[in-house]
């Protein structure tokens, strides 16, 4: 029963610990399980938001990445944003084995 009612806990208590930075109104926020992308119109919001974050629990804290080269990993994906656009691109971890399970 437990291993069922995990997940469902963590996305519960996540969306706990995200309800302040979304009534910040970012421009864009995306979250997938643990993972979160938020787009904000200047620095300090950004600030605030990984500030606010970090505040809600003391068992979970989140890390920030800064764009190499204009492109931000989200995921399996790289983010490029620009004026009035976005591109990506597949991305892959440095430390991925390429092991397939099957």
């Amino acid at each position: 029963m437990g291993q069922r009612l995990a997940p469902t806990l963590a996305v519960a208590f996540t969306s706990k610990v995200e309800a302040p930075v979304i009534d910040l109104r970012p421009l864009l926020y995306w979250r997938y399980i643990d993972d979160c992308f938020v787009i904000c119109s200047a620095q300090e919001e950004m600030d605030k938001c990984f500030e606010l974050l970090n505040e809600q629990s003391e068992y979970m804290k989140f890390t920030r990445e800064k764009p190499k080269e204009n492109w931000l990993p989200f995921l399996n994906f790289q983010i490029n944003l620009s004026e009035n656009s976005y591109n990506t691109k597949w991305y892959r971890k440095p430390s991925s084995k390429n092991i397939v399970v099957h």
